[in-house]
């Protein structure tokens, strides 16, 4: 009996201490929003965009086609909103805020360089040619 007991015992120690321990869990993401700029108070506006998108009220605000939508992204998520924060309300031609600038605004992150690596190609056939006659004329040379 004492055995058991003693098996027992150990056993669950093990058990203890194997589940005794340190656990982490660390994640991070790094998502930047959208460049808002002033607009109005207690309103931004998404700078220099496609469209006047609005930020108020920890929501973003669209007006289109006479009604205005709201969500919480800026790129989704749109849902019909009746009566918008009277801030928002305030602004009376939302359209005029399409690709809105405001004077001295510079953008907050770069612009992705497109690259047309249809270029590289047409430079690296270029100095294949080159090399292919530089070796061409080394071949004469070592002929002669």
């Amino acid at each position: 009996m004492n055995r058991i007991t003693l098996l027992s015992a150990l056993t669950a120690t093990a058990l203890v201490s194997g589940c005794a321990g340190t656990v982490g869990y660390r994640a991070s993401v790094s998502s930047q929003g959208p460049d808002l700029v002033y607009a109005a108070p207690g309103v931004q506006v998404i700078a220099d965009y496609d469209e006047p998108i609005f930020y108020s009220d920890s929501f973003y605000w669209r007006y289109d086609g006479g009604m205005w939508y709201r969500s919480r992204s800026y790129s989704n998520g749109w849902i019909v909103y009746a009566t918008p924060p009277r801030a928002v309300l305030r602004i009376e031609r939302p359209r005029e805020y399409v690709h809105y600038r405001p004077q001295g605004w510079v953008a907050r992150r770069d612009r992705p360089v497109v690259r047309d690596h249809r270029d590289e190609r047409r430079d690296d056939k270029k100095r294949d040619k080159k090399r292919d006659k530089k070796h061409d004329a080394h071949e004469d040379d070592d002929r002669k």
